[in-house]
């Protein structure tokens, strides 16, 4: 099995759902990944299950904070319920993850929701908060 670590800012709110019989708990959630070598984002997709998808709820909570997530890679299969197609895809399971809080997130949470709200369901490179500085102690984590 191969465990993959991106560490990002939140894009858009957590869509946090429960499906099934079994009343499976499942967050939704994307984050931009900053590459260093051009500056630029990359958004990916994530999903949690469960206990994993209550913590994400509760505390992955403003749009731009910085969260790592520990994932693995999953086979998403089904059919498509319209269309009758078997319908193959890949997923990005969180098994893990960390927020990290600094005294200006909760200063900036209400401008970065606005951000969003604005630009629809897509942020550009240009709207993101800047990458922190993890060398520095402004910033406290808590682990999920």
């Amino acid at each position: 099995m191969q465990i993959n670590h991106h560490v990002g800012r939140l894009v858009r709110d957590v869509n946090f759902t429960v499906r099934g019989e079994n009343e499976t708990k499942i967050a939704y959630f994307k984050l931009a990944i900053n590459d260093l070598k051009d500056g630029k984002a990359t958004y990916i997709d994530y999903v949690a299950f469960n206990k994993t998808a209550e913590l994400i709820r509760d505390y992955v909570t403003d749009v731009g904070q910085v969260v790592e997530v520990e994932v693995v890679m999953r086979n998403h299969n089904y059919t498509d319920k319209n269309t009758g197609q078997k319908i193959y895809a890949m997923q990005n399971q969180v098994t893990q993850f960390r927020i990290y809080k600094s005294s200006q997130s909760s200063k900036n949470s209400a401008v970065q929701t606005q951000i969003a709200d604005t630009q629809g369901s897509e942020m550009a490179d240009n709207d993101l908060p800047p990458y922190p500085d993890f060398s520095s102690n402004a910033f406290e984590y808590v682990e999920g």
